[in-house]
């Protein structure tokens, strides 16, 4: 008997490509296979990102492929994830191209959806209640990093945002879930773990029943468990933290803890206290400054990367200035940059766009140049030092070359024939192509 196959397009953030790998599992589970191309393909599954127009714009565009592909193919197409959480009754109702359309929620359920999609040939829209189940099994068997949500969601409702509602309110999993899957990943000797949620230094788990367990954890009590558990793995990430809700205690963890990589991602958005305000960030220009001094006092030879707005409604030549000047005086490793696109549903999207595009492109080209100025001269710093790094795959212009990455985050391209991927090997930096290093295996 044939076994039907099936193929994932993912968009978005490393949760959304978490929650791929966990469906895939589960169709690998139930007896499927997977595809080497879209064309080899019984089932063709379009996870989306909702929370910029630009992410929604490609998405929009591979349907109409994906229309003109079935005319020629014989497939189904599922469309899950947040656009399709925002917009499941518009895309169901209008673009019949879409087999099965499922949102943010009961991702848990998918396999279920796939199975009736083939057993009726009829058409799907999984209606979404406010539930949300945590998959375990984030990598495949072989894998030699993991991915690993720890929560669910987010509370903050920045003015910009859509994500807390395509994704619901913060919800935690339960801290023996997130050991017993730390403990299997360990046993497998998984090298490097993220863990991940879309406010991840925000979890916090409470136990209302006091039988057996944590009664309270919060996420540098949760770090320091998982420090505790681990034989083989040998770096932990998280991401993405906010800056109002990263503590001292965590600070501390990432000091002490020798299991925590040297990279935070710390979002900024914006340098303007007034910006910030505005996008209900929670924090001031100062506090952010005064936050990035004290982990840098804390944690030695720590990168920090960032993600920087540039546009929103009523910035002003003064307020992007500020941005600049702050750039300047954190000195980012690196930094996504982006122009404000009004997202309808948000608080911000009443106030309109009002930030000329040709300003906005100005600005934001001007903040492009300044970080790569300044992750040019970070990192020729370092030129010579010798830093861990883990292999991570074949170069793709040239197969002889590998490529790595060090704690710090940073891409490493060297020839080294004989190491396989998935090791953690030591290299010397030699020199830099753009921002990538060029180094040798020592």
């Amino acid at each position: 008997m044939t076994r039907r196959s099936y193929f994932f397009e993912t968009y978005g953030c490393q949760m959304n490509r978490a929650e791929s790998e966990a469906m895939s599992r589960q169709l690998d589970w139930a007896g499927w296979v997977p595809a080497r191309s879209i064309e080899q393909a019984d089932l063709v599954v379009l996870n989306t990102c909702s929370v910029r127009k630009t992410a929604e714009d490609r998405i929009f565009g591979r349907l109409g492929l994906f229309k003109h592909m079935k005319t020629e193919g014989d497939f189904k197409l599922a469309v899950v994830g947040c656009l399709s959480q925002r917009l499941q009754n518009e895309l169901y109702d209008t673009r019949t191209e879409i087999d099965l359309v499922m949102g943010s929620f009961q991702k848990h359920r998918f396999v279920e959806a796939v199975e009736q999609l083939f057993d009726t040939n009829q058409r799907i829209l999984m209606t979404e209640t406010r539930t949300f189940d945590f998959e375990r099994s984030y990598s495949r068997p072989d894998a030699f990093k993991a991915f690993l949500p720890i929560m669910h969601g987010c509370n903050n409702f920045c003015t910009y945002c859509i994500v807390p509602y395509v994704r619901g309110p913060e919800v935690s999993r339960s801290p023996e879930s997130i050991l017993a899957e730390i403990r299997s990943l360990d046993a497998r000797s998984v090298k490097e773990v993220t863990l991940l949620g879309q406010n991840v230094n925000s979890y916090r788990y409470e136990r209302t029943d006091r039988r057996g367990g944590e009664g309270s954890l919060d996420f540098p009590a949760l770090l320091r468990k998982i420090a505790a558990n681990v034989r083989n793995i040998r770096w932990l990430r998280f991401l993405t933290s906010h800056p109002k809700d990263l503590s001292r205690d965590l600070i501390r963890v990432m000091r002490d803890e020798r299991l925590m990589c040297r990279h935070l991602h710390l979002p900024v958005q914006h340098g303007s206290t007034s910006i910030l305000r505005a996008m209900g960030r929670g924090y001031s220009r100062e506090e952010y400054l005064g936050l990035v001094n004290e982990i840098k006092n804390a944690v030695s030879d720590l990168s920090i990367t960032t993600d920087i707005l540039i546009g929103f409604p009523g910035e002003t030549e003064e307020d992007f200035e500020q941005t600049l000047d702050l750039m300047r005086a954190v000195r980012f490793d690196d930094a996504f940059t982006y122009r404000y696109n009004p997202r309808e549903g948000t608080e911000a999207y009443s106030w309109g766009d009002t930030v000329p595009d040709e300003v906005k492109k100005r600005r934001l080209t001007e903040v492009i140049e300044l970080q790569r100025e300044i992750t040019v001269a970070e990192k020729t710093r370092r030129l010579g030092r010798r830093e861990p790094a883990l292999v991570e795959s074949r170069a793709k212009k040239d197969g002889r070359d590998l490529l790595a990455r060090t704690e710090r985050d940073d891409m490493v391209v060297l020839r080294a024939d004989d190491t396989p991927i998935g090791e953690l090997i030591d290299v010397r930096l030699l020199s830099l192509s753009g921002s990538t290093f060029v180094g040798e295996k020592i």
